[in-house]
This record gives C-alpha cells, sequence and structure tokens, in this order.
C-alpha cells in the first residue's frame, strides 16, 4: 500500500457551500451519495493536512458503519472522520481492483474480526494494516477491476437513469397539478398547437384541462376541480411491529422510515404500494412495485385515488417538515389528514396515471437489470479472487 490517510481528528465547521465533505454517512452500497455538508475553500488545505485525495482513491468507512467502500473520481473533495484513504502502489496493486477486493466477504469478515466497539463497531489503522490482502498477478487485477467495474457502470448508468425517470414524473404532476401551467395556458388564450409543444401534451390531454379558473377556500384552482383533504385521497394504514431477531431470511422487503432495513419471509402489503416514514425520518417516501412488510415506524397508503396520483401528491406536501415530536421525530396521521389539496377530475387523473406507470415500467425495469447484474458481480467476485474462475473463462 503506498498511503493509507486516516482522518480522524475533531469535527470540521461545516457550511452550507463549499468543498463538498464526505462523510460516512454518504459512503454506501460501493459508491458515494450527494453529499449535504460542506466545508469553506479557506479550510480546506488545513483539514486535509494529512493528505489530499486523489482520482482513483478508495475510501473505506471506519466506523459507524464499518466497510463500506467507494472509489473517488477526481472531484475536490473533502473527507470528514470515520472514512480512511487507501491508495496501492503502482504496478501492485490496482486501484479498481482494490475496491471490489475490500468489498469481498473475506475482507469484510477479517475486518470485522479486527474491530473493537460493541455499541459503535470501529477498526484503528493499527488493526487495518494487519489485514491480509490476496493478490494475483497485476495484469489479473487490472482485468478483474474492468469486469467488475463494468458493471458497477452499468448499474449506476440505470440508477441515474431512474433519477431522471423520477424528475420526470414528479415534473409532469407539479406542472398539471400544483402549477396548473395547461390551464394557464388555455386561459391565456395560446394557441392549442403551441401550448402542446411547449407543455409536451397531445390535443387530447390538453382537451382534459379546463380554460379557466375559481375561487375557493384555497385560492384560486381549475374550474369544476374542487378542494378536499388529504384523508379523502387515501388512507395512512400503520405498518406492523417486526423486531429483527424474529425476521426469517425471504423474498420480501422490510421498510422502516429509513428504507429497506432487511427481508422477510412474510409480507403484510401487496405491490404495488407506497410507504411513508412516520418515526424517524419523518416524511420519507419509497414506492415499492412488489409485496412488502412495511414495519411500526411507517405508514403504507390505501388508496382512493390512482395510486400514482396519491404518491407524487404526498411529495409535494411538505410532510417531512409535519415533525410533532421534539424527542423521537413523529409524524402525526390526523395532521397530514386536514392537508387540503385541488382535486382534479377523473380521467385527468388517469391519463396521469397511463403516463406515470409507463415511467414506473422503466424504472422497475432498470432497477430489475441492476440487482441482475450485481449479483453476477457478487458471483463472479469470490470466483475470481480464489482462483475458482480463471480470466479467460470470462472471455469465453
Amino acid at each position: 500500500m503506498e498511503a493509507i490517510i486516516d482522518y480522524r481528528g475533531k469535527s470540521p465547521n461545516k457550511t452550507t457551500f463549499g468543498v463538498p465533505l464526505i462523510t460516512a454517512k454518504v459512503v454506501k452500497g460501493g459508491r458515494i451519495e450527494t453529499p449535504d455538508e460542506f466545508i469553506a475553500e479557506t479550510d480546506y488545505d488545513d483539514w486535509m493536512s494529512r493528505g489530499i485525495p486523489q482520482a482513483g482513491d478508495v475510501v473505506m468507512t471506519t466506523e459507524a458503519p464499518l466497510g463500506e467502500v467507494a472509489q473517488l473520481d477526481g472531484r475536490k473533495v473533502a473527507l470528514a472522520q470515520r472514512i480512511i484513504t487507501l491508495r496501492g502502489k503502482p504496478g501492485v496493486l490496482d486501484q479498481n481492483f482494490l475496491k471490489f477486493l475490500l468489498q469481498s466477504q473475506s475482507v469484510q469478515e477479517e475486518l470485522r474480526s479486527r474491530a473493537t466497539g460493541t455499541t459503535v463497531v470501529g477498526i484503528r489503522q493499527s488493526e487495518l494494516r494487519k489485514v491480509n490482502l490476496t493478490l494475483p498477478s497485476y495484469e489479473a487485477q487490472k482485468y478483474i477491476g474492468h469486469i467488475l467495474g463494468s458493471l458497477d457502470d452499468k448499474i449506476e448508468m440505470n440508477r441515474r437513469m431512474n433519477e431522471t425517470l423520477e424528475a420526470m414524473a414528479r415534473a409532469i404532476f407539479q406542472s398539471w397539478f400544483v402549477d396548473f401551467d395547461p390551464v394557464r395556458a388555455k386561459a391565456s388564450g395560446e394557441p392549442t398547437e403551441s401550448i402542446c409543444q411547449r407543455l409536451g401534451l397531445t390535443p387530447e390531454l390538453l382537451a382534459l384541462f379546463p380554460d379557466s379558473f375559481e375561487d375557493s377556500e384555497l385560492g384560486e384552482i381549475p374550474q369544476g376541480w374542487y378542494p378536499t383533504r388529504l384523508d379523502d385521497v387515501l388512507e395512512l394504514a400503520y405498518g406492523k411491529a417486526l423486531k429483527a431477531a424474529d425476521r426469517v431470511e425471504g423474498p420480501f422487503p422490510v421498510y422502516g422510515s429509513g428504507g429497506v432495513t432487511g427481508f422477510h419471509n412474510e409480507s403484510l402489503v401487496d405491490g404495488p404500494t407506497v410507504i411513508v416514514g412516520r418515526k424517524g425520518t419523518v416524511g420519507s417516501l419509497y414506492w415499492e412495485d412488489g409485496a412488502s412488510f412495511p414495519i411500526d415506524t411507517v405508514f403504507y397508503v390505501k388508496p382512493k385515488a390512482q395510486l400514482t396520483y396519491c404518491y407524487y401528491l404526498l411529495q409535494t406536501l411538505g410532510l417531512e417538515d409535519m415533525n410533532t415530536d421534539a424527542a423521537v421525530p413523529g409524524l402525526n396521521r390526523n395532521n397530514a389528514y386536514r392537508l387540503f389539496t385541488s382535486f382534479p377530475c377523473g380521467e385527468l387523473r388517469e391519463a396521469f396515471d397511463n403516463i406515470a406507470m409507463s415511467i414506473r415500467r422503466q424504472i422497475f425495469s432498470n432497477s430489475e437489470q441492476s440487482e441482475n447484474l450485481s449479483k453476477i458481480r457478487d458471483t463472479l467476485l469470490p470466483k475470481l479472487l480464489s482462483g475458482e474462475l480463471e480470466i479467460q473463462e470470462i472471455d469465453d
């Protein structure tokens, strides 16, 4: 190893903009999620005095959680506590290979065996240096890194495509049902052809929108729509308690307010469904295509309108700001039910559902492909490391 740079120390002074700060919480699943914390440019050199990260460096979390791994792409970042940077010697240890090697079961098990702590498990640099790494030839490392990296690149491309598709669906909902863009355009007298071209509508879709507004308790809303409470649109049903110790490994994802927390052999609700964070991460929203088990820290939606309409409506209501418990963040269902929205006609909701479900089918297809690619990657890795699978067999 050419360099092991440990960023332990005091917390940096964080700012709302500047150099992105990579913390342990954003290193997940082999990649770095978008940071939401920063340090000032003027503090960068002082904070990174132990070593400046380079493109290709592998970062690993040393605590809370232990052993999450990702690779830096060369953008300027600052690295927080509980993060360590690893850099292999040129010609001896390939960086791409190192990333996958650290994710292997054998290395992960050794990391845990050398870790200390009960409530918070972490590893010291002195113990990390003792971890045994079995290395094939440098050329073999480069080839393995390339093959597995290609799979990861495709997985990442699917993830970004899904982000774009989700943004498209949200933008359509916002335009139609929040900003009332088609109604405003028709009310202004803009020609049909111009509206359709500008807003991406067909004449048949545009005809479903009214061409004027009326006053209501919500203010101006499209003619013929009406104000309604959230509980007229959907029910927020309580999830069911399911302790980790009581779970039996199975195919059904278990949802908490932070997302999937494991899997179980029984489901509570059929898919598709929408899960809403109730305790912890208040107002978090998840679409689940298949059957699942929402636990007691979340609600799940029983729709009274199209489920896609319910899902994208919930994203506009600011549920994440409706914490009613200072000690343990919580979303009060009755408070949510009191929220009002303008309710469009069934034909328009159905038209949105057709578009949204087409988008969601593409998202599901991309996610399914990524899941299969992950399984292939995870199957290949131990076989390549152990020599059970020769490199030329991959070519064949």
